[in-house]
Protein backbone atom coordinates (compact mmCIF):
# COMPACT_ATOMS: atom_id res chain seq x y z
CA UNK A 1 0.00 0.00 0.00
CA UNK A 2 2.84 2.39 0.81
CA UNK A 3 4.29 1.84 -2.67
CA UNK A 4 0.91 2.76 -4.17
CA UNK A 5 0.73 5.93 -2.06
CA UNK A 6 4.26 6.79 -3.13
CA UNK A 7 3.37 6.23 -6.78
CA UNK A 8 0.35 8.52 -6.52
CA UNK A 9 2.30 11.13 -4.59
CA UNK A 10 5.00 11.29 -7.24
CA UNK A 11 2.39 11.44 -10.01
CA UNK A 12 0.53 14.31 -8.33
CA UNK A 13 3.79 16.18 -7.73
CA UNK A 14 4.81 15.66 -11.35
CA UNK A 15 1.49 16.90 -12.76
CA UNK A 16 0.58 19.52 -10.13
CA UNK A 17 1.16 22.61 -12.29
CA UNK A 18 -1.39 21.40 -14.83
CA UNK A 19 -3.63 19.19 -12.74
CA UNK A 20 -4.36 21.60 -9.89
CA UNK A 21 -5.68 24.48 -12.05
CA UNK A 22 -7.81 21.97 -13.97
CA UNK A 23 -9.25 20.55 -10.74
CA UNK A 24 -10.01 24.02 -9.35
CA UNK A 25 -11.67 25.07 -12.62
CA UNK A 26 -13.68 21.83 -12.75
CA UNK A 27 -14.91 22.25 -9.19
CA UNK A 28 -15.98 25.83 -9.82
CA UNK A 29 -17.70 24.81 -13.07
CA UNK A 30 -19.64 21.90 -11.57
CA UNK A 31 -20.28 23.66 -8.25
CA UNK A 32 -20.38 27.35 -9.20
CA UNK A 33 -20.26 30.25 -6.72
CA UNK A 34 -23.40 31.45 -5.01
CA UNK A 35 -24.49 35.04 -5.46
CA UNK A 36 -23.39 37.79 -3.12
CA UNK A 37 -25.78 38.57 -0.29
CA UNK A 38 -26.62 34.95 0.51
CA UNK A 39 -26.26 33.33 3.93
CA UNK A 40 -24.08 31.44 4.75
CA UNK A 41 -22.31 32.34 1.49
CA UNK A 42 -21.20 35.76 2.73
CA UNK A 43 -19.74 34.23 5.89
CA UNK A 44 -17.93 31.68 3.75
CA UNK A 45 -16.62 34.56 1.62
CA UNK A 46 -15.09 36.29 4.65
CA UNK A 47 -13.57 33.03 5.87
CA UNK A 48 -12.24 32.24 2.42
CA UNK A 49 -10.54 35.62 2.08
CA UNK A 50 -8.99 35.10 5.51
CA UNK A 51 -7.73 31.66 4.48
CA UNK A 52 -6.21 32.93 1.22
CA UNK A 53 -4.56 35.83 3.05
CA UNK A 54 -3.21 33.57 5.80
CA UNK A 55 -1.92 31.01 3.32
CA UNK A 56 -0.22 33.63 1.21
CA UNK A 57 1.27 35.30 4.31
CA UNK A 58 2.68 31.95 5.45
CA UNK A 59 4.29 31.39 2.06
CA UNK A 60 5.75 34.90 2.04
CA UNK A 61 7.13 34.49 5.57
CA UNK A 62 8.66 31.12 4.70
CA UNK A 63 10.38 32.38 1.55
CA UNK A 64 11.52 35.61 3.15
CA UNK A 65 13.28 33.87 6.03
CA UNK A 66 14.83 30.65 4.74
CA UNK A 67 13.70 29.42 1.36
CA UNK A 68 13.94 25.72 0.65
CA UNK A 69 14.98 24.32 -2.72
CA UNK A 70 12.45 21.52 -2.78
CA UNK A 71 10.43 22.45 -5.83
CA UNK A 72 11.62 19.43 -7.70
CA UNK A 73 14.10 18.79 -10.48
CA UNK A 74 12.78 17.82 -13.90
CA UNK A 75 9.35 17.83 -12.23
CA UNK A 76 10.44 15.11 -9.80
CA UNK A 77 10.70 15.34 -6.02
CA UNK A 78 14.14 16.66 -5.15
CA UNK A 79 16.00 18.43 -2.34
CA UNK A 80 19.54 19.83 -2.39
CA UNK A 81 19.83 19.92 1.38
CA UNK A 82 17.76 19.50 4.51
CA UNK A 83 16.46 22.91 5.55
CA UNK A 84 15.50 23.02 9.23
CA UNK A 85 15.67 26.72 10.00
CA UNK A 86 13.36 29.66 9.46
CA UNK A 87 9.69 28.66 9.40
CA UNK A 88 10.81 25.08 8.76
CA UNK A 89 11.88 24.97 12.40
CA UNK A 90 8.19 25.30 13.28
CA UNK A 91 6.48 23.34 10.47
CA UNK A 92 7.88 20.75 8.08
CA UNK A 93 5.67 21.80 5.17
CA UNK A 94 4.81 25.50 5.53
CA UNK A 95 4.62 26.13 1.78
CA UNK A 96 2.18 23.26 1.33
CA UNK A 97 0.13 24.43 4.31
CA UNK A 98 0.00 27.82 2.63
CA UNK A 99 -1.10 26.21 -0.64
CA UNK A 100 -3.84 24.22 1.09
CA UNK A 101 -5.20 27.33 2.79
CA UNK A 102 -5.19 29.25 -0.50
CA UNK A 103 -6.88 26.55 -2.58
CA UNK A 104 -9.53 25.69 0.00
CA UNK A 105 -9.95 29.43 0.54
CA UNK A 106 -11.01 29.74 -3.11
CA UNK A 107 -13.75 27.19 -2.46
CA UNK A 108 -14.95 29.11 0.57
CA UNK A 109 -14.99 32.36 -1.40
CA UNK A 110 -17.26 30.67 -3.95
CA UNK A 111 -19.66 29.83 -1.12
CA UNK A 112 -20.89 26.58 -2.67
CA UNK A 113 -21.14 24.11 0.23
CA UNK A 114 -20.67 20.99 -1.91
CA UNK A 115 -17.68 22.57 -3.64
CA UNK A 116 -16.18 23.46 -0.27
CA UNK A 117 -16.55 19.89 1.04
CA UNK A 118 -15.25 18.16 -2.08
CA UNK A 119 -12.46 20.68 -2.61
CA UNK A 120 -11.30 20.45 1.00
CA UNK A 121 -11.27 16.65 1.11
CA UNK A 122 -9.75 16.39 -2.37
CA UNK A 123 -6.86 18.80 -1.92
CA UNK A 124 -6.09 17.65 1.62
CA UNK A 125 -5.81 14.11 0.24
CA UNK A 126 -3.68 15.25 -2.70
CA UNK A 127 -1.18 17.12 -0.54
CA UNK A 128 -1.02 14.28 1.97
CA UNK A 129 -0.01 11.91 -0.83
CA UNK A 130 2.61 14.37 -2.11
CA UNK A 131 4.04 14.80 1.38
CA UNK A 132 4.08 11.01 1.82
CA UNK A 133 6.30 10.69 -1.25
CA UNK A 134 8.50 13.61 -0.20
CA UNK A 135 9.00 12.14 3.26
CA UNK A 136 10.07 8.81 1.76
CA UNK A 137 12.53 10.58 -0.54
CA UNK A 138 13.95 12.75 2.24
CA UNK A 139 14.27 9.82 4.63
CA UNK A 140 16.22 7.85 2.03
CA UNK A 141 18.48 10.83 1.24
CA UNK A 142 19.13 12.32 4.69
CA UNK A 143 18.52 9.34 6.94
CA UNK A 144 18.60 9.87 10.70
CA UNK A 145 18.89 13.65 10.37
CA UNK A 146 15.49 13.79 8.69
CA UNK A 147 13.98 11.26 11.09
CA UNK A 148 15.08 13.45 14.02
CA UNK A 149 13.69 16.51 12.25
CA UNK A 150 10.30 14.79 11.84
CA UNK A 151 10.29 13.82 15.51
CA UNK A 152 10.92 17.41 16.57
CA UNK A 153 8.83 19.47 14.12
CA UNK A 154 5.10 19.11 13.32
CA UNK A 155 4.14 18.04 9.80
CA UNK A 156 1.22 20.44 9.33
CA UNK A 157 0.17 22.75 12.16
CA UNK A 158 2.95 25.32 12.71
CA UNK A 159 4.37 25.48 16.22
CA UNK A 160 3.91 29.07 17.36
CA UNK A 161 6.30 28.82 20.30
CA UNK A 162 9.53 30.65 19.48
CA UNK A 163 8.27 31.92 16.11
CA UNK A 164 8.77 35.56 17.07
CA UNK A 165 12.40 34.87 18.00
CA UNK A 166 12.90 33.06 14.68
CA UNK A 167 11.54 36.01 12.71
CA UNK A 168 13.66 38.52 14.65
CA UNK A 169 16.84 36.50 14.03
CA UNK A 170 16.62 36.88 10.22
CA UNK A 171 16.98 39.72 7.81
CA UNK A 172 13.81 39.42 5.77
CA UNK A 173 14.60 38.93 2.08
CA UNK A 174 11.92 40.96 0.29
CA UNK A 175 13.61 40.64 -3.14
CA UNK A 176 13.49 36.84 -2.79
CA UNK A 177 9.79 37.02 -1.97
CA UNK A 178 9.13 39.23 -4.99
CA UNK A 179 11.13 37.06 -7.39
CA UNK A 180 9.92 33.67 -6.17
CA UNK A 181 6.36 34.45 -5.11
CA UNK A 182 5.03 37.05 -7.54
CA UNK A 183 3.35 34.44 -9.73
CA UNK A 184 1.55 32.71 -6.86
CA UNK A 185 0.52 36.05 -5.35
CA UNK A 186 -0.81 37.23 -8.72
CA UNK A 187 -2.82 34.03 -9.14
CA UNK A 188 -4.24 34.22 -5.60
CA UNK A 189 -5.35 37.82 -6.06
CA UNK A 190 -6.81 37.37 -9.54
CA UNK A 191 -8.76 34.20 -8.71
CA UNK A 192 -10.14 35.79 -5.55
CA UNK A 193 -11.09 38.93 -7.46
CA UNK A 194 -12.61 36.87 -10.27
CA UNK A 195 -14.75 34.86 -7.84
CA UNK A 196 -15.97 38.01 -6.11
CA UNK A 197 -16.84 39.53 -9.50
CA UNK A 198 -18.70 36.32 -10.42
CA UNK A 199 -20.69 36.46 -7.18
CA UNK A 200 -21.48 40.15 -7.71
CA UNK A 201 -22.66 39.41 -11.23
CA UNK A 202 -24.96 36.66 -9.98
CA UNK A 203 -26.43 39.16 -7.54
CA UNK A 204 -26.90 41.72 -10.32
CA UNK A 205 -24.57 44.22 -8.65
CA UNK A 206 -21.40 43.90 -10.72
CA UNK A 207 -22.15 47.08 -12.69
CA UNK A 208 -22.31 49.14 -9.50
CA UNK A 209 -18.90 47.81 -8.42
CA UNK A 210 -17.11 47.77 -11.77
CA UNK A 211 -14.86 50.77 -11.04
CA UNK A 212 -13.17 49.27 -7.94
CA UNK A 213 -13.01 45.87 -9.65
CA UNK A 214 -11.33 47.34 -12.74
CA UNK A 215 -9.00 49.47 -10.60
CA UNK A 216 -7.94 46.46 -8.54
CA UNK A 217 -7.38 44.39 -11.69
CA UNK A 218 -5.22 47.08 -13.28
CA UNK A 219 -3.19 47.48 -10.08
CA UNK A 220 -2.58 43.73 -9.74
CA UNK A 221 -1.61 43.29 -13.40
CA UNK A 222 0.67 46.34 -13.32
CA UNK A 223 2.43 45.11 -10.17
CA UNK A 224 2.90 41.67 -11.75
CA UNK A 225 4.31 43.20 -14.94
CA UNK A 226 6.77 45.41 -13.04
CA UNK A 227 8.10 42.57 -10.88
CA UNK A 228 8.36 40.23 -13.87
CA UNK A 229 10.31 42.89 -15.80
CA UNK A 230 12.67 43.47 -12.87
CA UNK A 231 13.21 39.72 -12.53
CA UNK A 232 13.84 39.09 -16.22
CA UNK A 233 16.28 42.00 -16.44
CA UNK A 234 18.00 40.76 -13.23
CA UNK A 235 17.46 44.10 -11.52
CA UNK A 236 15.76 42.31 -8.65
CA UNK A 237 17.71 39.56 -6.97
CA UNK A 238 17.59 37.68 -3.72
CA UNK A 239 19.91 38.93 -0.97
CA UNK A 240 21.04 35.36 -0.31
Amino acid sequence: MSDLFNLWGNFLFHTRNVLFPVLIAALLFVYPPVKMGMVPGDYFLALGLLMVTTGQALRILTIGLAYIVRGGRHRRIYAENLVTDGVFAHCRNPLYVGNILIVIGFMFISGNTTGILLGSVGFLTIYRLIVFSEERFLTEKFGQAYIDFCADVPRWLPRVEGLRETIDSYRFDWPAVAVKEYGTLFTSLMISLGLISWKLNLAGSLAQNKIPIIAATVLIVAAYAVVRFLKKTERLKSMR
